[in-house]
């Protein structure tokens, strides 16, 4: 009997050992660098491949020079300008990029978190982005190779790996972003407001998105007509499904550059140039999705459109809503300016040079300017609105008639005020309730439960004293003295 008590006893703690080993954080393995560094970058070689041998084979060409065409896609995917007979193609396909964007940063998330020192993340770091220059180096070299058979022109080696850089470089900052930000943000300790306005941020952007993915797809349901003929154009089975293909694969190009319209900058796809209310036809590249563009300028109901960066102001302002004005607004300026930066950031590598064609893109400057103006404009419409529902300046002016005395308080309001030196003990002696935490205010500016029921039962103690309970029960029997001790 004792045998086996000690046998189950050995294997229940083999089990506690087992399951801390996997819980615990772990230093990353030779493998697991190989598979950071080469799994993405693998994968979407395999991938280019079996699309252009598809591809290839539907219209009778064969598998010849096809490996120049896939380091040439692996290439495109990254965003490097691309020459195919003597014209280069600047403006690439956004979806390809941030699939592959997603897969680096999944990858590297997952490598990050078993991560225990900081050696190890920079080991992870420098695999990732490591294994992707290696096969742009590859790449670089299997073009230069089959320049004299393929159609592929040499890029410049200098933009290749800066633009790999570039694109993998975000994929990686995201990746150790996922698991690592909230401990950061904790050991620095980066205040609420911050914090907020980051999220704010990224949550208008995703609305300008939304709102350009709208454009985009009504454009395509009212021009069916136009969108449809286009892809007639194709003449075969491997024509329709390429035009097809291109079109789904310039998809996010496209709803950037509606995005970007609704905030009043403008936009040129090839010798078209257009806005929210002006339409300037001329030519442009022969892409069924490219039907979906307004034949004319809308005029005033162009107008309409601004509703998109509108409501991304109004959600900004209330995702960072606070009874103090001075933090909210300051919150929504970090929010308008996240937005705005990556506005900045998408639509310029969104655009390019489309060859003969010339430059296709937006005005990075001024969506950038415009972004950030429509949604400080509509943040501040709701902390106004905030402020004077709270009170505003009727609960101000009720205890001090000058409003600047007001601004200088509110402006000056986390400056410690010294005591002058005869002050009373009632505001010297002071402490604080059990259990307050001064660092634990929120932009919401609300006391806990607790904290207000402990000063409610304060406030009852000095209103009301209790009396002191005499005993009932004359039969209760009252403690025996205590025996002196003598030194």
């Amino acid at each position: 009997m004792s045998g086996s008590s000690n046998s189950l006893a050995t294997r229940l703690r083999q089990v506690r050992l087992a399951r801390r080993a996997d819980s615990a954080p772990r230093k990353a393995a030779t493998w697991d660098l190989v598979k950071v560094a080469l799994l993405v970058p693998g994968l979407s070689i395999l991938v280019i491949v079996v699309v252009l041998g598809i591809v290839r084979l539907l219209a009778g060409d064969g598998l010849s020079g096809i490996m120049s065409a896939t380091a040439a896609g692996w290439l495109a995917v990254n965003q490097v300008p691309v020459t195919i007979s003597g014209v280069t193609l600047g403006v690439l396909p956004l979806l390809p990029t941030l699939l592959v964007c997603a897969g680096t940063a999944r990858v590297v998330a997952e490598g990050s978190s078993t991560a225990r020192e900081l050696p190890d993340l920079v080991g992870i770091i420098g695999a990732a982005l490591g294994g992707s220059l290696l096969v742009t180096a590859l790449s670089l070299a299997v073009v230069a190779d089959g320049a004299a058979v393929s159609a592929v022109g040499q890029p410049d080696p200098l933009a290749a790996f800066g633009y790999t850089l570039l694109i993998q470089g975000v994929a990686v900052l995201v990746g150790v972003a996922i698991p690592s930000l909230r401990p950061i943000l904790e050991e620095f300790v980066v205040p609420a407001t911050e914090r907020v306005g980051l999220r704010s941020g990224v949550i208008a952007f995703g609305v300008l998105v939304a709102g350009g993915a709208v454009l985009v797809f009504g454009g395509i349901v009212m021009h069916w007509g136009s969108v449809s003929a286009m892809i007639a154009d194709g003449n075969s089975f491997d024509g329709y499904l390429g035009l097809t293909a291109l079109s789904i694969l310039y998809l996010p190009n496209m709803v950037m550059g509606a995005a970007v319209v609704t905030t009043g900058s403008t936009v040129q796809l090839g010798d078209t140039v257009l806005d929210a209310f002006d339409v300037s036809r001329g030519a442009v590249p022969p892409l069924p999705i490219v039907s979906a563009l307004p034949e004319t300028g809308l005029g005033g109901v162009g107008g309409l459109l601004f509703v998109v960066p509108l409501a991304a102001g109004l959600l900004l302002g209330w995702y960072c809503r606070s009874s103090d004005p001075i933090r909210h607004l300051r919150a929504v300026a970090i929010g308008s300016a996240v937005a705005a930066a990556l506005v900045v950031a998408v639509s310029w590598v969104s655009g390019g040079r489309l060859g003969e064609l010339g430059h296709t893109g937006v005005d990075v400057a001024t969506a950038g300017v415009f972004t950030f103006a429509w949604l400080m404009l509509a943040g501040a419409l709701v902390v106004g609105g905030m402020w004077v529902s709270n009170g505003g300046v009727r609960r101000v002016r009720g205890a001090e008639d000058d409003l600047d005395s007001w601004l200088d308080d509110v402006a000056t309001h986390d400056e410690p005020v010294d005591e002058p030196a005869g002050a009373p003990d009632e505001f010297t002696d002071a402490e604080p309730a059990p259990g307050y935490d001064a660092g634990a205010e929120d932009l919401g500016g609300e006391l806990p439960d607790e904290l207000e029921t402990a000063a409610e039962f304060e406030l009852a103690d000095e209103a009301e004293p209790a009396d002191e309970a005499e005993p009932a029960d004359e039969d209760l029997v009252e403690p025996e003295p205590e025996p002196e001790h003598r030194d």
